[in-house]
């Protein structure tokens, strides 16, 4: 069990990154598509992955929005070819590493206006007694004052992402993940 989670940790340097977020106010969260879909319990928006736009309070003259932009890839462990999802997180001066998307339209967004983030926290999945396969970094939450936002690996497709705003419905998935990081 402790080779797994070595194998499939979180870097030190994306933890960096989110700590970025913290006490930031997120604006947007920017895909290249964005699609809805219904579920049994509420609606789920994804995409191949996001990027939050974040708003500086003490925001340098001149300087634009940061965006971290987030994408949940699967790996494959060369031990015994099993796959894993985990995330990928970096910090752009342009979302999704597509300078120049938003003059020309091509970037949808969700419109989140939150308030600061105050707590991440990024869970991963728990393989039961006797199953194979890996365990993953495949959720992340994110907590301001009024809300919550869990941003949750799309296993049908490389680099997708579920975002999920309803609380109930964010209770329910993260439910039977294990905690693995608390960011405050």
């Amino acid at each position: 069990m402790q080779e797994e989670v070595d194998i499939v940790r979180i870097s030190d340097e994306q933890i960096k990154i989110l700590r970025n977020v913290l006490g930031e106010r997120i604006y947007f969260l920017y895909s290249d598509k964005l699609q809805v879909e219904h579920l049994e319990k509420g609606y789920v928006f994804w995409a191949n992955g996001f990027a939050i736009a974040l708003s500086t309070i003490n925001q340098p003259p001149g300087k634009f929005r940061t965006y971290i932009n987030i994408s949940a890839d699967y790996r494959t462990c060369p031990k015994d070819a099993s796959t894993y999802y985990e995330f990928d997180v970096n910090v752009s001066g342009a979302p999704l590493w597509q300078e120049g998307a938003l003059q020309f339209g091509k970037l949808s967004s969700l419109k989140v206006f939150s308030d600061p983030i105050l707590m991440i926290e990024i869970y991963q999945n728990c393989n039961k007694a006797g199953e194979k396969g890996r365990l993953h970094d495949c959720a992340m939450v994110l907590y301001s004052q009024r809300r919550k936002y869990l941003l949750q690996a799309r296993q049908e497709l490389v680099g997708g992402i579920n975002i999920m705003l309803d609380e109930a419905f964010i209770e329910s998935q993260i439910r039977p993940l294990k905690l693995r990081y608390t960011l405050v």
